[in-house]
């Protein structure tokens, strides 16, 4: 293990909770923990379990195909679900989406190839700009919602492709808060749920890190020495995440209140139900599902194309 540096959390003399070891320890106010930095990672892992047996989420035999930006969250994702499919039996497949951003995209995947390499795991590529996509504002809709239609729809379809029975996305305990919180704001009384179903041809989504704060996947990535994609996308704006500033000053008031507040929403706020799925069909030009003709892909390649107007565009929300 490499030596870890510009750890996320304090590290103070005490005693580890679990060896009992007196020595420098790792407060996990999220948790209420002091470990020392070995009983940390094995800690993480069993937390990563824990989630995947509670909900679910895979089952022996079974491949899994993971979303891989190469952030934090992501890359933490990756090397614990590879550890932990020798000791569970599933098959772990890794899927980056170069999003023709130029350099920024290319060094991405370089630093993905890395880690993939580091983690021994396969890597598939798909670049968005062969399919005559990009990311770009349209139509009022901005970039990240350009870019989250795109790879849900692509992510899904590649997984079919692979055989996949389920797909993993790197959502943190403090995006189920803020997706919640969105809804909320917005009188739409639903959460998130850990696990979506194989439905209307869909693969099963999964969400191992959905009680994980984000700090506690970059301490993991820090002390197994695992290279991190730190750059931010070009795109990217902080006007979507202020609300995580909101929960963290939370944190800091009520130690452990970000995880007891997603545990109380989910005793009290339903979550999506299937039936709420719109119909999906094949498309029309392409024939892969979708919930509507043209599919977003297919859309959104003519509108980049020129073959058709702002006003015939439509970026479906997320149903996760």
């Amino acid at each position: 293990m490499e030596e870890a540096k510009g750890l996320p959390v304090p590290e103070v003399d005490g005693r580890c909770r679990i060896c009992g070891a007196r020595t420098r320890v790792l407060r996990l106010t999220e948790f209420n923990l002091k470990l020392c930095s070995p009983c940390y990672l094995r800690f993480f892992e069993r937390r990563i379990r824990r989630a995947l047996e509670k909900h679910d989420m895979i089952r022996e035999g079974e491949r899994v195909v993971l979303a891989l930006s190469g952030g934090k969250d992501s890359v933490a994702l990756l090397y614990a679900l590879k550890r932990l499919g020798v000791v569970m039996g599933f098959d772990l497949t890794a899927l980056h989406f170069h999003l023709a951003m130029g350099d920024f995209s290319d060094r991405n995947l370089r630093l993905v190839e890395e880690q993939c390499a580091l983690a021994q795991v396969e890597l598939r590529v798909l670049r968005i700009g062969d399919m005559g996509l990009r990311v770009q504002r349209i139509k009022g809709w901005h970039p990240c919602a350009v870019c989250g239609a795109i790879k849900r729809a692509l992510f899904n379809r590649e997984a079919a492709r692979l055989g996949a029975n389920a797909v993993a996305t790197a959502h943190t305990l403090e995006d189920i808060l803020l997706f919640a919180f969105k809804n909320l704001l917005s009188r739409k009384y639903q959460l998130p749920p850990p696990v979506l179903p194989p439905e209307n041809g869909l693969v099963r989504k999964i969400k191992p890190l959905y009680y994980m704060p984000e700090r506690l996947n970059l301490l993991y990535c820090r002390l197994r020495g695992l290279p991190v994609f730190e750059e931010k996308c070009p795109t990217w704006s902080p006007r979507g995440h202020a609300l995580k500033d909101v929960f963290e000053q939370m944190e800091k008031v009520i130690p452990s209140s970000k995880l007891q507040l997603a545990l109380s929403l989910r005793e009290i706020l339903p979550s999506r139900e299937p039936d709420s799925l719109n119909p999906i069909e094949p498309c029309s030009r392409c024939g892969e599902l979708a919930a509507q003709d043209p599919c977003t892909i297919c859309r959104l390649a003519d509108w980049f194309a020129g073959r058709t107007s702002n006003a015939e565009i439509t970026i479906p929300a997320p149903e996760d």
